[in-house]
């Protein structure tokens, strides 16, 4: 099959799109639609060299096999190795037993299955997770373990019918993407049966070989295809159903880019900056995402994009000179060889996985303090949510509200609902601990604010659960005031402005409370790293600056519209540093944000000793009193 510049250059926008996304570049929401176009490029370069091996009547598992391993084994075990070595450094022991079980499912090409069980692609626990890229990774690999034998099969028992078996089985695959990503989207994003139909599209385009040749065609097919990746990476969210229909869009634009050669697309993608990134982009995949991860630990805001792709960049060209180049040649090892060494080095490295599990994440690394703080962390991170009747997380649905208990009214107490997302949630054993004199009810649920009217990137479930709140609780049984939190984002303003005018219409009284300080990683870890190293100031440097200006919006919102306004900020910050500690071992909050139940109390003493918070009539005297 002929060197193609052009598809060198696909690479180049596929891995700069996931490099960009993961690194956090604001406008390319949808970069992770690049790795849809590596499914494209790989099937089309896998497919049309086994094609003509067939054809020439020189192919054979062996072959195919050991080309697959000096492609992707060496530079893998190298980021493997490396990686190991910086997780052993910097994370817990908890964490280091996840990532010993991550490792173990990378070497065998299963770890697409393992983060399904335990982990989500978009979800805030990616710190965790150094290997949780390779799960791309893994769905090749089990792709190209059936592909050759489909092929051989086929030549067999369907000679001549190679593109109708594999256009059914590529939209049996589109089929049933679409199907399970509507009812089980997790499955559908890491398993292989409703992603084949990508890696398909690509070994369909090699076979079928459709040749463009007036130049007007070529340059329209190139540019559109272009095209069309650039607005899945744009456009495209987290929040977009994938890969359902939407994965289309990508993987249409893949294959039409490849299709239009000798288009202007084409001379664009072929430019030498952009093959020589083409060139790196296997070794760049593999290198940045356990960069990216583990330097968040310990380099200050804004080093992800300046210093750690860059450092991604150099070590994926370090890799390419050294390592995939000499191993892919024929000369440097036979067969046998290629075979014996990827078995030795999955035998080494997973013995080394198997040690890490055996001892228990190696918590000698770690002095007490931090052992028993890292060790209460998961207990504190179920804190007192009330998960699955009066908080309603990712896991439940708004029927599952509890409006029996939740809504509770007492005669005896002023009635105080609380409102909002996780972060109104977790107010809620600091409230009702520090108001006894309150009735605290709560109605809230997993990323919805919920304000009077939906933000469009929430799901369903908030536009159910504010129905409820707006349309139900504050009307039919309206209660004495409302405390309205959330972890708040400088877009919900204008949500915020109409939801509180419709309190004032209503007069219904609300107390707006503000976000609270946030981390890029779980406070506690930080804490933990920071006695560890020795660096008092390590989890200053990871607050995030955003929260403190959308505070103050806020505020301002609230003055302007006459209700009483909580800032967090003011409660736990002075002008050196915000407290992360209720006493010497315990943190305020569990991860980025979220308060531990000790945090919550603590906070919310402060609003009562502050006069932040209304008050209930006085308990009656006892009788005998005077």
């Amino acid at each position: 099959m002929k060197y193609r510049a052009d598809v060198d250059g696909l690479r180049a926008v596929a891995v700069l799109a996931v490099v960009g996304f993961h690194a956090g570049v604001p406008w390319l929401t949808g970069g992770f639609a690049g790795v849809d176009v590596f499914f494209v490029i790989s099937g089309f370069l896998i497919g049309g060299v086994v094609a003509e091996r067939q054809a020439q009547g020189d192919f054979s598992l062996g072959w195919f096999w050991e080309r697959r391993i000096r492609r992707i084994f060496p530079s893998l075990m190298v980021v493997l190795a490396v990686t190991t070595a910086l997780a052993a450094w910097l994370l817990l022991p908890g964490d280091f037993i996840q990532y010993g079980q991550s490792m173990g499912a990378a070497l065998v090409s299963l770890s697409n299955v393992f983060f399904w069980q335990t982990s989500d692609y978009f979800g805030g626990e990616d710190l965790l997770r150094p290997l949780l890229h390779t799960w791309s990774l893994a769905v090749e690999e089990q792709f190209y373990l059936v592909f050759p034998v489909l092929m051989l099969l086929t030549a067999r028992f369907a000679a001549g019918r190679v593109r109708t078996v594999l256009g059914v089985l590529a939209a049996v695959s589109l089929a049933f993407g679409v199907w399970q990503t509507s009812s089980q989207a997790e499955a559908a994003f890491y398993l292989p049966f409703a992603r084949a139909w990508e890696l398909l599209a690509g070994v369909l385009l090699a076979v079928w070989r459709p040749v463009i040749r007036r130049p007007a065609l070529q340059h329209a097919t190139g540019v559109i295809g272009l095209g069309l990746i650039i607005v899945a990476c744009l456009l495209f969210t987290k929040d977009t159903d994938w890969p359902g229909v939407a994965a289309i869009v990508p993987v249409l634009g893949a294959v039409l880019v490849i299709a239009g050669e000798g288009g202007i697309a084409g001379r664009l993608l072929a430019a030498r900056p952009m093959v020589w990134i083409g060139l790196l982009s296997y070794s760049l995949y593999l290198w940045h995402w356990p960069l990216l991860t583990l330097q968040r630990f310990i380099l200050p805001g804004g080093w992800p994009t300046l210093f750690t792709v860059l450092a991604s960049f150099v070590l994926a060209a370090l890799s390419l000179r050294y390592v995939e180049r000499p191993f892919r040649s024929s000369a440097f090892l036979t067969r046998r060889q290629v075979f014996a060494a990827g078995a030795a080095s999955i035998a080494v490295l997973g013995l080394v996985a198997g040690g890490i599990l055996l001892a228990k994440g190696l918590p000698a690394r770690f002095d007490a303090r931090s052992l028993a703080m890292a060790d209460s962390r998961l207990e504190r991170s179920r804190g007192s949510y009330r998960d699955g009747t009066c908080f309603i997380s990712y896991r439940f649905d708004a029927k599952d509200y509890r409006k029996d208990l939740c809504n509770q009214r007492d005669p005896a107490k002023p009635d105080w609902l609380l409102v909002g997302d996780s972060h109104a949630a977790h107010l809620w054993s600091g409230l009702k601990a520090a108001n006894p004199d309150l009735n605290i009810m709560q109605v809230t649920s997993s990323g919805c604010e919920i304000t009077l009217t939906k933000d469009p990137v929430e799901r369903d479930v908030c536009t159910r659960m504010a129905q409820l709140v707006y349309g139900d609780l504050l009307l039919n049984n309206r209660p004495d005031g409302v405390i309205l939190a959330g972890r708040w984002w400088g877009k919900d303003l204008p949500r915020l402005t109409e939801t509180l005018d419709w309190f004032r219409a209503r007069d219904i009284p609300v107390i707006l409370v503000g976000p609270i300080p946030q981390y890029s990683s779980d406070l506690t870890r930080l804490l933990i790293l920071s006695w560890r190293f020795n660096d008092p100031g390590l989890p200053a440097r990871r607050r995030l600056d955003w929260p403190k200006t959308v505070d103050a919006d806020l505020r301002t919102l609230a003055r302007d519209k006459g209700v009483p306004y909580i800032s967090l900020y003011d409660l736990l910050c002075d002008a050196k540093d915000c407290t992360m500690l209720v006493d010497a071992e315990t943190p305020l909050q569990w991860d980025y944000g979220h308060m531990t139940p000790e945090g919550s109390r603590f906070v919310a003493a402060r609003m009562r000793e502050q006069g932040l918070f209304p008050r209930g009539p006085a308990p009656a005297p006892s009788p005998g009193s005077r």
